[in-house]
């Protein structure tokens, strides 16, 4: 099971920094949020970033696969909070490992 999470993350990830939701990112990449001196917010350089963008879609995936069993269950426990958040940092690497991976074949 954390073998077709990681890899829904990286779907994610890979979708998000790919523009296959272009709606979506343009959308994220014109909100005036901690714009730097070029002038990108801070979606425009986490969608650059595989590290970055592995991170979030790392959560959202485990929220919308792991978390409704829990919700159902009645469990909500302080433990699921640092469950996501492994869970996060685990996606993180593993998508920024398979992104490396994959641009070394590319080339």
């Amino acid at each position: 099971m954390t073998m077709i999470l990681l890899l829904s993350a990286y779907g994610v990830a890979f979708g998000l920094m790919n523009d296959k939701a272009k709606w979506l990112t343009d959308l994220a990449k014109r909100l005036p949020l901690f714009r730097d001196e070029d002038g990108d917010n801070i979606f425009a350089r986490m969608l650059r970033c595989a590290y970055c963008t592995g991170f979030h879609a790392g959560w959202l995936v485990w929220c919308v696969a792991v978390l409704p069993d829990h919700v159902v269950a009645g469990t909500l426990e302080p433990s699921l909070v640092g469950g996501v958040a492994a869970f996060a940092f685990a996606s993180s690497a593993f998508c920024y490992g398979v992104d490396t991976i994959l641009q070394w074949f590319e080339r």
